[in-house]
């Protein structure tokens, strides 16, 4: 058992991960969570239980008159309810926030313990975390506020964070709520612009980008407001930014994946980089006024890995002539008419030969070349029919020949 000091000044620390997670959490609820994260040490290698004393911790909250366990009991009812979601590579997972919660009544005290599958999210964390004292947050009326606090606190180095409209709303719980962006903005977005100029450490202006008449995205830039009495930081945390502050080349590649309007994880980028830096930025620099790349993150994967395997020659053709060019005059070599299935067939083959990537990631970029390859080529999409053994045999006959025509 672990008596928690909720103390203005602790830390929170949480994995980026964490806090691009989707997620709703009410304003107590997700200060109940972060006044728990504050007091999580570096050396701490397992959650503890944790014990809250209810008359410290209402003070913490700002919450008036005398501990009513009944409201707490509704309140942290609610939050073991609570779940969200994280994306881990192709699986989307759902966690609970708080595994275990009991109330002693005769010492005035709850126990509270974390979901263990939050471990490597808020423990021993050496790389891609952000931390910020608990003040800045505990004082914040709007649970979006503290959302976006945690969003922007994230990129501060940076000064500036773009997202999609829609990706934000997600972010912050507000999918169903004000669905006209005027009454967003002036609902969710001004207040909290003005409880973080006002409360935290950090503040922001707004610029709306627009694509025709409707604004699509939302750039944040973003101005630290250091509070007198505060300038210098512990050197605790003067070790914690070490590790915290993004790499220069996390920095160049997030402003690269910015102007070309997608958002860059820092686990994406680390995958890229082991082909080398300058790869990566001269690869992203070149690519960044193409208009026919409909997935960048894609494209820049297959490119990086064929170049990786010493096929330059097939890496430049993906970078240069495109994929959809590159399979167009492969796919012309044939003499007569192909069915679709057969096209598709052998342009997913080509795409994992020639571009080293698995089945799954041809398939992707063949689905997304298909409208375009097949109006080329004249190929009529067409339903599965019937036709006789005979026929069947002739036709077999015909592409086995056009086969190997193909790959002589």
């Amino acid at each position: 058992m672990h008596v928690i000091e909720a103390k203005e000044e602790n830390l929170v620390t949480k994995s980026n991960m964490l806090i691009e997670a989707n997620y709703k959490l009410g304003v107590v609820e997700q200060k109940i969570i972060l006044c728990l994260a504050s007091n999580i040490q570096p050396t701490d290698s397992d959650f503890k239980t944790y014990t809250l004393p209810i008359k410290e911790f209402n003070k913490l909250l700002g919450l008036k008159g005398t501990p009513k366990y009944s409201e707490l009991r509704q309140t942290t009812k609610e939050l073991m309810q609570k779940v969200f979601e994280l994306r881990i590579q192709k699986k989307v997972i759902q966690v609970a926030w708080l595994s275990y919660v009991a109330y002693n009544e005769t010492e005035g005290t709850i126990d509270i313990r974390f979901d263990p599958f939050l471990r490597p999210y808020l423990l021993e964390l050496k790389k891609e975390f952000t931390s910020y004292k608990l003040e800045n947050v505990v004082k914040l009326k709007s649970s979006y506020a503290i959302r976006i606090y945690e969003l922007l606190k994230q990129y501060e180095k940076l000064q500036e964070r773009t997202f999609l409209i829609t990706d934000l709303r997600k972010m912050l719980g507000a999918e169903d709520v004000y669905p006209a962006y005027g009454n967003f903005k002036q609902r969710v977005l001004v207040p909290a612009q003005k409880e973080l100029k006002k409360k935290t450490d950090i503040m922001f202006d707004i610029e709306e980008v627009k694509t025709g008449r409707k604004v699509t995205k939302i750039k944040f830039l973003i101005k630290s407001s250091k509070k007198k009495g505060n300038q210098q930081l512990s050197l605790f945390e003067d070790n914690l930014q070490e590790f915290q502050l993004p790499s220069l080349f996390i920095q160049q590649v997030k402003k690269l994946g910015m102007k070309m309007g997608i958002q860059l994880s820092d686990e994406i980028i680390r995958s890229w980089e082991k082909h080398g830096q300058d790869n990566v930025l001269a690869l992203m620099e070149k690519i960044q006024e193409r208009t026919d790349i409909d997935n960048p993150v894609g494209y820049i994967t297959a490119v990086l890995n064929a170049s990786s395997s010493n096929e330059r020659e097939k890496a430049t053709v993906a970078e240069n002539d495109g994929l959809l060019t590159h399979l167009i005059s492969h796919l012309r070599k044939s003499k007569g008419p192909m069915p679709d299935w057969f096209v598709k067939q052998m342009a997913i083959e080509e795409l994992q030969k020639h571009f080293n990537v698995d089945y799954d990631e041809a398939l992707h970029q063949f689905e997304l070349l298909k409208s375009n390859l097949y109006e080329i080529l004249d190929i009529q999409e067409t339903d599965t029919i019937e036709i006789s053994d005979a026929e069947f045999e002739e036709e077999q006959k015909r592409l086995a020949k056009e086969l190997l025509e193909f790959k002589s």
